[in-house]
């Protein structure tokens, strides 16, 4: 329990911290500054400067974690807090990690499940027709003879592996999947699919590249299991899976 509570609040409380410290070193330079006879209007202009940047930054994190509860109608607002949040406010995140040590898995859940309350919440009462699932190659079993990159639909639920399972979820729900052997693919895949909105499985480097590279896309994040390591035989919860369709649809 108290790792899932340190994986939802982490990455807000992280981004939170950078802001209050880079506020706080704001102040201590202004004041030494201002303790100097001299000041010069270019300093004044730089320190009005640096203040303007640091109120918009606040204002935007303050929109930014209010998304996660009511969604902003504004639609270039809308855009702004999310390339910020995905952009911006990760990477504070990331440098804080890795000044503190902290271990970068469980901030990236947090920034993971940070987004995913974003995209459920924009998503509120919006019925999506075109939603894609999309799935790594390695969810399927190594040594399945059956060729699931070029349709999942092809296989034959055997039950070797957890893509019978999602055949099924997206069958019923009716809903497009598509299996990348890479980000790069998946990319690809979405700006020539266009989607709704995207569920992505994948792992935490692959989530978070893949979330941040199609920020224009509403992506909820789904991540895999390793129990013999990455990339091969991972498995998934697929009732995360169906969850997040639920929602979307």
């Amino acid at each position: 329990m108290k790792n899932q509570y340190l994986s939802v609040i982490k990455f807000p409380a992280y981004v939170s911290i950078s802001l209050i410290f880079l506020s706080a070193v704001y102040f201590i330079f202004l004041r030494l500054a201002y303790q100097k006879p001299g000041l010069t209007t270019l300093d004044k202009i730089i320190f009005g400067l640096l203040f303007a940047l640091l109120l918009y930054m606040m204002l935007l994190w303050i929109i930014t974690l209010r998304s996660t509860h009511v969604r902003i109608k504004t639609h270039w607002l809308q855009r702004l807090s999310k390339w910020m949040q995905l952009h911006w406010f990760y990477i504070m995140a990331k440098a804080l990690a890795y000044i503190t040590f902290t271990n970068k898995q469980t901030l990236i859940e947090s920034f993971l499940n940070f987004n995913n309350e974003t995209v459920l919440t924009d998503q509120r009462d919006v019925r999506n027709s075109n939603i894609l699932v999309m799935l790594p190659h390695c969810l399927q079993k190594n040594d399945c003879p059956i060729r699931i990159v070029s349709d999942i639909i092809n296989c034959e639920e055997c039950g070797g592996c957890d893509i019978a399972r999602i055949k099924q979820i997206i069958t019923s729900h009716q809903v497009e999947a598509a299996v990348a052997t890479g980000g790069s693919l998946a990319r690809k895949i979405i700006l020539e699919k266009r989607p709704d909105v995207v569920v992505a499985v994948a792992c935490h480097r692959d989530l978070v590249d893949g979330v941040r590279d199609g920020w224009r896309f509403p992506v909820y994040a789904v991540l895999n299991e390793r129990p013999k390591g990455p990339c091969f035989e991972t498995t998934v919860t697929t009732a995360s899976i169906e969850f997040a369709i639920n929602k979307f649809k």
